[in-house]
């Protein structure tokens, strides 16, 4: 049953191997694009207690593991990404056929339980955006967070840098200078044209950090700092929807983070170190 279902959802069966605790290892591969040179391997473990006909009394069915996880890991961020919106869905499906033909067999005591691998498109960092340099994409980050009232501060790098961090000041009173310390974290890969394959781009300031301090004459615009500062980062993140959408990694969507905690709170007390 198990050998059928993982065959029906694209899978070839490469060896079934027998452990000291007397569970069944299934070993399959998945037949993917014949152009990946990399080859994903699935582990797939049954427990059997058989009684005197040799049938289950019972069996016990495991989750799978991707034998070659590691390597997995170590592909181009767009091979991971094409990788796992091809095999999760087969190792879901694989799973709910086994779960329709042995629905009769399941003894009543038990549920089948399995937790869907594939929950759809999801980025390993942040927006991910593909087909343009990472100097065009610095400018419209730039453009978007200075358009909504932040003040750039530093940012420079090679243009086919791995990591680019573009730092900005947002005014806690508008007519000083000084304000909160707003980063933005830019992680990339390339293709041979030195486009962005992808860029991925996130949010990196702390919310708990030191403000410097307002005076008599900042108290108001101390009073409203959350309220424009929230105001202004929605208002960068919508120019860079605007602007950037288009270059979009393929099947994903532009998301905004939810804010980690308002912007000045007190720093939550550290978490205390179990006793072992």
């Amino acid at each position: 049953m198990v050998n059928k279902a993982f065959q029906k959802s694209d899978f070839s069966l490469v060896a079934v191997g027998q452990q000291k605790n007397k569970s069944t290892v299934f070993e399959f591969k998945f037949n993917a694009d014949p152009k990946w040179r990399f080859v994903p391997t699935v582990l797939v473990s049954a427990e059997e207690l058989l009684d005197g006909k040799k049938k289950c009394n019972p069996c016990y069915l495991r989750f799978f593991e991707i034998k070659n996880a590691p390597e997995v890991k170590a592909l181009p961020w767009m091979a991971q990404y094409d990788l796992s919106a091809r095999l999760l869905p087969a190792i879901d499906n694989a799973y709910a056929t086994i779960e329709s033909v042995g629905r009769e067999h399941i003894d009543p005591a038990f549920r089948f339980d399995y937790k869907r691998q594939w929950e759809g498109e999801k980025t390993l960092f942040g927006n991910a955006f593909v087909g343009l340099s990472l100097p065009s994409l610095k400018e419209n980050i730039v453009r978007a967070y200075q358009s909504a009232g932040f003040q750039p501060i530093e940012g420079e790098a090679p243009p086919k840098a791995p990591e680019l961090t573009l730092a900005f000041s947002f005014p806690v009173d508008p007519a000083k200078e000084g304000g909160v310390v707003y980063k933005v974290k830019v992680l990339s890969q390339y293709d041979a044209d030195g486009h962005c394959y992808p860029c991925e781009v996130i949010e990196y300031f702390d919310p708990h950090q030191q403000l410097p301090p307002a005076g008599l004459s900042g108290v108001v615009s101390r009073a409203s700092l959350e309220s424009r500062f929230t105001a202004a980062r929605n208002a960068a993140y919508e120019s860079m929807r605007t602007d950037l959408e288009r270059y979009l990694r393929p099947r994903s969507v532009f998301s905004v983070p939810p804010k980690p905690a308002p912007l000045g709170s007190p720093r939550p007390p550290p978490m205390p170190v179990a006793a072992t």
